[in-house]
């Protein structure tokens, strides 16, 4: 297994930062910390072009990627995305269209997945009623009726629904979990704006009241099927949080790095002091394994490795917590111009600590590594 991006996914890195910088910058970011939205479509429909909503998409949908590894090709895509902290819904749109290209009707792919690759559609995910990843937590209701389901409920923490043209909805019915289609603006449904730590993207409560879903809404089936796609779109979801955080982390340390270098004190630039090297040192070894965690998860998941679950298992729980410690650091080493409104140093910060909690909180990732760990264990033992 190569580690390593190749060519066309370097200059696939190369083309999108050049793209984000005249686009979707961090400053530009930083402008709409304070609007209502800070989701910008027209920057969405020229990044789709660019591949950001196509990568997980069969081609005959109008879909494709840049290599033969198309969940690798998005990780690259993600790395970059976190650098400049993208405020749009990249991840449930690309959860949304896998599950979608996964499980969906013929009819649900014709029908939304081309404008999905075209970003023409924006997809959000609704999960559960707390944010967290448990099955017994999702809140939503699915009654049967004639011809397909009443939809009452709440789900939480939902990553672009404010903008969402179409909600991939995850509910409990009779027959077991079941995810449906729903138009984002369908009656009987409600988006309220949370107001979160995380400043550079929206994420809502999204309630159903007496929504009425028809039968060919149903992706998939209900029962283990649903439950399968709910752990599908988790291990994605955390496969490519794990490289936005990298891409994140990868630019706050070069400004930190940069700032100790021109920050003067006593004649002499702070990071020249040999204490500060030390820590310097730590933040770089924090960032590289946060790197490798990532991009294994990535290339297991997408080569079908043995060990996937496993892979994703540990970025989900390093990759969260060291990206949230390498923020803590670069804040104190920032000094008393950290703290600061002005500073991008805390906008890393609200984004690292609202990661920790999003799909999976650390403690929730090792404990899922502990299972899969003690049933290979128990199996190699029965041999």
């Amino acid at each position: 297994m190569d580690f390593a991006f190749n060519e066309d996914q370097e200059l696939l890195r190369q083309t999108t930062r050049r793209f984000l910088e005249n686009r979707q910058s961090l400053q530009s970011v930083r402008q709409v910390l304070e609007s209502d939205d800070v989701f910008d479509r027209s920057v969405w429909r020229s990044g789709a072009e660019l591949g950001w909503t196509a990568m997980l998409i069969p081609e005959d949908y109008d879909g494709g990627s840049v290599t033969d590894q198309p969940l690798v090709d998005l990780a690259v895509l993600a790395q970059e995305l976190g650098r400049v902290l993208y405020p749009g819904p990249f991840i449930p749109t690309n959860v949304v269209a896998d599950a979608l290209a996964a499980s969906g009707s013929e009819a649900q792919r014709k029908d939304l997945l081309p404008l999905i690759a075209a970003g023409e559609s924006v997809a959000a995910w609704c999960t559960t009623g707390d944010g967290s990843p448990y099955v017994r937590s999702v809140a939503v209701d699915a009654t049967a009726v004639p011809d397909g389901y009443r939809l009452d409920g709440v789900a939480r923490y939902v990553h672009g629904a404010g903008s969402a043209d179409v909600l991939l909805v995850a509910a409990k019915s009779e027959e077991g979990l079941v995810h449906l289609l729903v138009p984002g603006h369908s009656v009987g449904v409600d988006v309220r704006r949370l107001v979160g730590l995380d400043l550079s993207r929206r994420l809502g409560e999204v309630r159903f009241e007496a929504v009425p879903v028809a039968a060919s809404s149903v992706v998939g089936t209900a029962g283990a099927e649903g439950e399968a796609i709910l752990a599908r779109g988790l291990r994605l979801a955390s496969v490519l949080q794990a490289a936005e955080a990298v891409g994140a982390a990868e630019y706050l340390f070069q400004a930190t790095v940069q700032y100790a270098k021109d920050r003067v004190q006593f004649g002499r630039p702070i990071g020249s002091f040999q204490a500060l090297k030390h820590r310097f040192a730590d933040m770089h070894i924090s960032m590289e394994a946060m790197r490798v965690a990532a991009q294994y998860a990535a290339l297991a998941v997408a080569d079908g490795q043995p060990d996937a679950e496993e892979a994703v298992a540990v970025a989900g729980s390093y990759v969260k917590e060291a990206f949230s410690a390498m923020c803590g650091e670069a804040l104190q080493l920032h000094g008393g111009i950290g703290f600061t409104w002005e500073h991008d140093v805390h906008v890393f910060l609200r984004r690292a600590k609202t990661d920790q909690v999003l799909y999976g909180d650390p403690a929730w990732h090792r404990e899922r590594l502990c299972q899969l760990i003690e049933a290979a264990t128990a199996v190699e033992n029965a041999k």
